[in-house]
């Protein structure tokens, strides 16, 4: 079809935001037809009342029902440019009180919110306190006031690295690559306060909380220091903890490399795997 003279094309614009959300009354991230509040759907309406035509939002992890974020982060396209800022306040006029867009930038039309993260942080909290104040039980998982913290971080030094985490997975695909590297797992202490940092190229679906039940077990003395090794060499999931709250679980943070560009994906790529 040819066009007219005056007739002017325009590319979508990408943008990249960051959000924050309560997760505790949202189904968890990505859409979905039997679960409508979702993150993602509430993210993809507001922007759709902004732009008047339907927008796909992308996220850099894909958090579960319940799971909350400080720095979730997230591209979409818009059929023209816009100053950022008023992408945001539109955007934050749209959505419901427990989720927010912090921050929103124009970013290279190939940037990939997920597929371009160099890493992603999460944080687990719990709370070692005979009676947890009502402003942060929504946010901590109770536990021991005997929870040994050395414990914890004898247990926490044997998971760092690449592995394979397939055991520590809730119902990962036969042809999904269930290996994942962990950069870091920092115990962190602050009086009645007990926190793990988990730092990695991406999580299964599942294995934070996974990982976290196992390490509060260690704590409390009911399983010793090394059962998340032996997981990790048996797959055995009988000798799995109960999976710990996803209450006290929080996306804290996703880095991408400093200039800010792109990284092409290649189809090997995203093949290896769903990275969440």
């Amino acid at each position: 079809m040819r066009l007219a003279p005056d007739a002017v094309v325009t590319a979508p614009v990408r943008y990249r935001a960051v959000v924050a959300y309560v997760g505790t009354r949202f189904h968890g991230w990505q859409a979905q037809r039997n679960a409508p509040r979702t993150v993602q759907a509430a993210l993809e309406e507001a922007l759709g009342r902004l732009s008047r035509e339907r927008v796909r939002v992308e996220g850099a992890s894909r958090t579960d029902a319940g799971v909350h974020a400080d720095g979730q982060v997230a591209h979409f396209d818009l059929p023209r440019r816009r100053e950022p800022r008023a992408v945001r306040d539109a955007a934050n006029d749209a959505l419901p009180d427990d989720v927010r867009v912090l921050a929103v930038e124009e970013v290279d039309p190939e940037f990939h919110a997920r597929f371009d993260a160099r890493w992603k942080e999460y944080r687990y909290r719990w709370s070692r306190s005979a009676v947890i104040a009502p402003r942060d039980a929504p946010f901590v998982a109770p536990i021991s006031p005997r929870a040994d913290a050395a414990r914890m971080r004898e247990a926490a030094r044997s998971v760092v690295g690449t592995r394979d985490f397939r055991v520590f997975a809730v119902g990962p695909r036969t042809d999904e690559s269930t290996v994942r590297t962990l950069h870091s797992v920092a115990i962190v202490e602050d009086g009645d306060a007990l926190a793990a940092l988990f730092r990695g190229d991406g999580f299964l679906r599942g294995m934070v909380r996974s990982l976290s039940g196992v390490l509060a077990d260690v704590a409390r003395g009911r399983v010793p220091p090394d059962r998340a090794e032996e997981l990790l060499a048996t797959g055995n999931r009988r000798l799995l903890s109960a999976k710990a709250p996803a209450k006290a679980l929080t996306l804290e943070r996703v880095s991408y490399d400093t200039g800010g560009g792109a990284r092409r994906r290649t189809p090997s790529a995203e093949a290896s795997g769903r990275r969440r």
